[in-house]
Formats: C-alpha cells, sequence, structure tokens
C-alpha cells in the first residue's frame, strides 16, 4: 500500500471503538474522501502557538489516536484547518496524517474570514482570499497565528478516532521554525482571545434562536385559525 492511497470508510462506523478501526477503513459522506498523506507534504499557511502545542500534543498521547482529519488544499496541500494537529504529530515524529482534501481555489463554497462568528456575518473588510492563505503556504512566509477561520460547506467535526499506530511512528521533528514567538504570558492571552472569541460566536447563535423562536410564535398566531386541528 502506498503512501497515498486513499483509505475510505464509511462514516456511519466512526463511532466504533477505536479498537475495530483498521488501516483499510477511514470514511466517505457528501463526496468526502479522507486519505493519508505523508506529513512531509503538507505545507502551513500560519505560525502555532507553542502552549498550545503542547497541550495538543498531551491530549493526543493520551487519548492514542487522533481524532478528526485536518483539511488541506488537494492541489498545494497547504493546511487550511489543522494546523496544530499536524505540528503536533510531526513533533511526535509520525510520518502519515489523514486529510480531507479540498479544491480550495475552485469551490466558491469555501470562505476565509479573521473570527468565527464570520461564518454567519459576511464582512468585506474581515475577508481574506483563498488564494493569499494558499500564497502565504507556498512562500512560506506564514501569517500571525489564528488569522484565518475557514469555513467549508461541509461539517470539519468528521470524527475518525484514528489509532496513532498506525500513523508510523519515526524521529521527532523539531517545529520551531512554524511557531511563533510568544512567552508563556503571551499564550495564556492568545488562549483568553480563543476562548472569547467563541463566547462570541454562542452569544450571536443564542440571540438567534430566540429570534427565530419569535419569528415562528409570530407566524403559528398569524396562521391560527388555518392550523386549528393541526398540531404543528
Amino acid at each position: 500500500m502506498t503512501n497515498q492511497r486513499k483509505l475510505k470508510f464509511n462514516l456511519l462506523a466512526i463511532e466504533r471503538r477505536r479498537d475495530k478501526v483498521t488501516s483499510t477503513v477511514l470514511a466517505e459522506r457528501s463526496n468526502l474522501e479522507i486519505v493519508l498523506l505523508p506529513i512531509d507534504k503538507l505545507k502551513p499557511h500560519e505560525k502555532g502557538s507553542p502552549l498550545y502545542l503542547e497541550l495538543l500534543k498531551k491530549e493526543i498521547l493520551r487519548d492514542g489516536m487522533l481524532k478528526y482529519p485536518i483539511i488541506a488544499d488537494e492541489k498545494t496541500h497547504v493546511i487550511l484547518d489543522g494546523m496544530h494537529r499536524w505540528l503536533a504529530l510531526k513533533n511526535l515524529g509520525y510520518k502519515l496524517i489523514p486529510v480531507i482534501l479540498v479544491d480550495a481555489l475552485r469551490n466558491l463554497k469555501i470562505r476565509v474570514g479573521t473570527r468565527r462568528i464570520h461564518r454567519y456575518i459576511t464582512d468585506s473588510k474581515e475577508e481574506i482570499s483563498i488564494e493569499k492563505v494558499i500564497l502565504a503556504g507556498l512562500s512560506g512566509q506564514l501569517m500571525k497565528p489564528r488569522s484565518t477561520r475557514h469555513f467549508f460547506p461541509f461539517s470539519k467535526f468528521q470524527r475518525i478516532n484514528y489509532p496513532l499506530h498506525l500513523l508510523k511512528k519515526d524521529k521527532p521533528q523539531d517545529v520551531s521554525k512554524y511557531l511563533a514567538k510568544m512567552n508563556r504570558e503571551e499564550c495564556g492571552l492568545a488562549i483568553k482571545e480563543w476562548l472569547d472569541e467563541i463566547s462570541e460566536e454562542l452569544e450571536f447563535l443564542t440571540k438567534r434562536k430566540k429570534e427565530v423562536e419569535k419569528e415562528k410564535r409570530e407566524f403559528l398566531n398569524r396562521i391560527k385559525d388555518f392550523t386549528n386541528g393541526f398540531k404543528v
């Protein structure tokens, strides 16, 4: 089996216990394919956080698996999502990584913003072109940590629970050139900003949920004569 052989799997089976996952079972749903690629063929487009990398490495080693694949452009192999997972496996010495490949330059449904909330609210001033992302990855002139948020026409949470022992362990690799120069305090502030951004998204969704519920009540009230006798 070559490193780039596509390992298809049924996502309905992904929830199985990890000891039942084999090297010939990966996933496909909604035309998504997850492939195993040599880790050195992938290219980052932004720098990583040293502290977050260490936390993620501990989690991956504790779990004994990679829970989610990364996402990369199929032509250039520039990483669009999962930068720290790639860094963690590379630093731990693994040779392979599960990847969802997308045609980033041709798929107009793939968007790039600067905050999570831009998934729901578009702002031309905050948008980043996918070409800029690809160029950063190809040139090696990496953007600052978490400069981009990629939004895909599918859920990026494709749980695979892929066992580490199937990713071919080798010598650990130095990834310092891909990391931002940040002290522990700066890393802590960056993680706080990350959490604040998640809270911002949750607040937006909570408000939006209330708006939709109100809209439904008003609509039902408007058509109540028609719906009498029907359960809605």
